[in-house]
């Protein structure tokens, strides 16, 4: 009866420490689990720079607007259109000597004009031709200039637009397919008029891929 009764405490208490065994052995494998691995980190990417972002997607469209905004040509010279420089240069440069020479010319003919009608002889034009011409004459020759003026700096506003538009034009044509797989081709077409004569004209059929 003894010897059964120490058989069953120390059977509990047996059952007891492999227990504690286990659990011991086993925290240290889960602790390790759980703690965070420091080489484990995550690099943010990094980001690309002004210049990469800018002509990294050549062409752009939109780099090749800014350019040519900020300095006419410059974005011919962003789509490699060399040949078109001198010709944005000529255009502007011609509408702005044009323009000063006609803005001088006006203020030539304005001054003139308030010499001869401020009703003060000692103020008259004396230079030819403005000595020689009427209060009438010299205010048409004057408001002549005038439009001169305003529509020539309506062409070089005109021309800078341009300008900026013929490079993103151009820039979207970098990226059109022009591959043998495009094709066109003009075929003569009938149609009925609303008189319901025939009318011959032509189309135009493309033809994409194979």
């Amino acid at each position: 009866m003894r010897r059964s009764a120490l058989l069953a405490a120390f059977g509990r208490k047996g059952a007891l420490l492999v227990w504690l065994a286990v659990c011991g052995a086993y925290m240290p494998t889960a602790s390790r689990a759980q703690t965070p691995d420091s080489t484990d980190v995550t690099v943010p990417a990094e980001r690309p720079g002004f210049f990469r972002r800018t002509f990294g997607n050549y062409p752009n469209p939109r780099t090749a607007v800014v350019l040519s905004l900020a300095l006419p040509g410059a974005g011919q010279v962003y789509n490699k259109k060399w040949w078109k420089v001198p010709i944005v240069y000529g255009v502007l440069g011609y509408l702005v000597y044009s323009e000063t020479v006609n803005v001088r010319q006006y203020r030539i003919l304005r001054d003139n004009y308030k010499w001869l009608v401020d009703d003060d002889p000692t103020t008259n034009p004396t230079e030819p031709p403005f000595n020689q011409m009427s209060a009438g004459a010299l205010r048409q020759y004057r408001d002549q200039w005038k439009r001169r003026v305003e529509m020539n700096a309506l062409g070089i506003g005109l021309a800078y637009f341009l300008t900026a538009a013929d490079a993103f034009v151009d820039a979207h044509l970098a990226r059109f397919d022009v591959g043998e797989s495009l094709s066109g081709q003009l075929r003569p077409s009938l149609q009925a008029a609303p008189g319901g004569a025939p009318a011959i004209g032509i189309g135009l059929s493309v033809r994409m891929g194979k």
